[in-house]
């Protein structure tokens, strides 16, 4: 478990599937997607965004990055599926997130 989790961290970035992470660690990707589910509660995918959007908040703290410019560089190629995925996860969007917590410690 701690292996994928820290090479989902480290790869959060790129293009990501259950299968990469799965064979990163040698195991199936059945066996991955139990383990993570039974130990964290949670979907491969459910993993990957908590992780993206938690960098991408760290990423927000910097004003010259545009909310497109974030998504790219936590993952996201598609900027409104970023939207989405992070509205979802913090109630808020990208943008408003950003107003609130501008100049505060992430």
């Amino acid at each position: 478990m701690r292996q994928a989790q820290a090479y989902i961290e480290e790869h959060c970035d790129q293009r990501l599937s259950l299968q990469d992470v799965a064979g990163h660690c040698y195991v199936s990707q059945w066996h991955l997607s139990k383990l993570l589910n039974r130990h964290l509660d949670r979907s491969f995918y459910d993993l990957l965004n908590a992780v993206r959007v938690r960098r991408a908040k760290q990423l927000m703290a910097d004003p010259a990055l545009r909310i497109s410019e974030v998504a790219e560089r936590v993952g996201y190629t598609d900027t409104a599926h970023f939207s989405r995925v992070f509205k979802k996860l913090e109630g808020v969007s990208a943008g408003e997130w950003r107003n609130l917590h501008c100049g505060k410690d992430l």
